[in-house]
């Protein structure tokens, strides 16, 4: 967190005005940009921030820093040989994956897992 070199454009620093502006109307907080926990406190006004300007703002400033802010309480991000995980979506069945969610459920699967009772050709009611 100590690359602040992404500060140093005049985009950056217009952004930040207003940001600083915005922040100071809605929750009296004054940021101050050589603060060791500038970030960290930009990516705690982001999650709790209801203005819609603000958060645009916010958006801006990251896309210009390369990443999003970070608060430091989210988990560290897992890696494996160096390389990112990748996070797998939370479909479970192989079906929905290949043909999609519509598809999958064409053949039968899209009933109950449980068998119905049958007596004589009749379900049996619970």
């Amino acid at each position: 967190m100590t690359d602040h070199q992404w500060l140093m454009t005049s985009q950056a620093l217009n952004l930040l005005r207003k940001l600083r502006k915005r922040i100071q109307a809605e929750f009296d907080i004054s940021l101050r940009f050589s603060d060791f926990d500038f970030e960290p406190q930009l990516a705690e006004l982001k999650h709790r921030s209801h203005d819609d300007e603000s958060l645009k703002l916010i958006a801006q400033l990251e896309s210009l820093k390369g990443g999003p802010f970070l608060t430091g309480n989210e988990p560290p991000e897992r890696l494996y040989r160096g390389q990112r995980v990748l996070k797998e979506q939370g479909k479970k069945d192989i079906y929905e994956m290949i043909y999609g969610e519509e598809l999958a459920l064409h053949d039968g699967r899209g009933a109950s897992s449980q068998p119905r009772k049958m007596y004589r050709g009749q379900p049996v009611l619970n």
